[in-house]
């Protein structure tokens, strides 16, 4: 696929769809050097003939695991912004943008769109998708989490960990930004929750990615006790995720955050996060810094990190969700 022939089209749906501005809006595009300046000035333009006060800043390589800290010409910008869009990383939980959201600012993030497969992607997941067949699946997952108890997650690698979910609220990924403060992620959709922390326990077999190292090619475990990953299970991939969570120096990032159920036919297993955290029925667990919307207890930390079970079998107080890569259609799922 030439990718760059879609960038027009991609800008325009990314601006006036999901960001909606309103005339003379001050709109922030965050890229770094890795990203394709084609896309990038497709959005400035789309911003531009939206009406929005729309300015490009590009920021040197965002190296993943690391705390972000983009700087103080980047968090004067942001706070000097209605909204954000990024397409990059290092932008979400930097301390300017932070600020920034206290004050209002509304953030949109996608993957980093480089030179790669996940260009062909975002293309696939934003303009070849039934957005409000999705978006009905989504309401639909959180209208019963919303009334769930005990959620059990089992996979055929081994995974069996239980936790509540009430009186937790759902957070809807849809992809879109409505409301000042709001950080949402494109394309969409997911749903995310923050299990009751001390309720969590068993074994999460991670089978698909993880943040940090992407594609799993040996499945490794986690052992939750009350929450908090108390072992780490496996071989080469299980040592790298310890020594990952050992040099944190920070015991926050051991705490299971949210879990999230992507809900994308476009998305698969790619390695890069945001793909594969909306893959259609698989289940992301995060650990570390936990969004204030989520109404958790695990809190702020610089540091976050993902988890992927690619097919897990979901159980709400007992009756089955989804499983092997689908949603139930007895409870009224569509087929997007």
């Amino acid at each position: 696929m030439s990718t760059s022939v879609y960038w027009d089209a991609f800008a325009d749906v990314t601006i006036t769809t999901l960001m909606k501005p309103q005339p003379r809006d001050p709109l922030l595009i965050v890229v770094d050097t890795t990203n394709d300046m084609n896309l990038a000035n497709a959005c400035l333009s789309a911003a531009i003939r939206a009406g929005a006060d729309a300015q490009l800043m590009v920021l040197p390589r965002y190296v993943s695991g690391s705390a972000s800290d983009p700087g103080p010409i980047f968090s004067d910008a942001v706070c000097a912004s209605k909204m954000v869009l990024a397409l990059c990383g290092g932008v979400v939980r930097a301390p300017g943008m932070m600020k920034a959201r206290d004050k209002g600012t509304r953030l949109l993030a996608s993957p980093t769109i480089n030179k790669g497969d996940i260009e062909e992607y975002v293309i696939r997941a934003l303009l070849d998708v039934d957005h409000e067949a999705m978006f009905r699946n989504a309401a639909l997952v959180a209208e019963l989490w919303d009334k769930t108890k005990v959620c059990r997650v089992t996979s055929p690698q081994g995974t069996d960990v239980s936790y509540n979910l009430m009186p937790r609220d759902c957070v809807i990924g849809d992809g879109a930004i409505s409301y000042d403060s709001e950080v949402d992620f494109f394309p969409g959709a997911q749903v995310n929750i923050a299990p009751v922390e001390e309720t969590i326990n068993g074994t999460i077999v991670i089978d698909a990615s993880d943040s940090i190292q992407g594609v799993v090619n040996s499945p490794y475990s986690f052992i939750m006790e009350k929450g908090v990953i108390t072992a780490v299970e496996g071989d080469n991939e299980a040592d790298l995720m310890r020594n990952y969570l050992e040099t944190r120096n920070d015991n926050t990032i051991y705490k299971l955050c949210h879990a999230s159920i992507g809900l994308n036919p476009q998305a698969g297993i790619s390695g890069n996060m945001i793909e594969d955290e909306r893959m259609l029925a698989a289940l992301d667990f995060g650990f570390g810094h936990q969004d204030p919307d989520m109404g958790g207890t695990v809190g702020l930390s610089p540091y976050h990190m993902d988890i992927m079970l690619a097919t897990p079998t979901i159980y709400l107080d007992g009756k089955e969700m989804s499983g092997g890569g689908k949603l139930n259609p007895e409870l009224g799922f569509e087929e997007v």
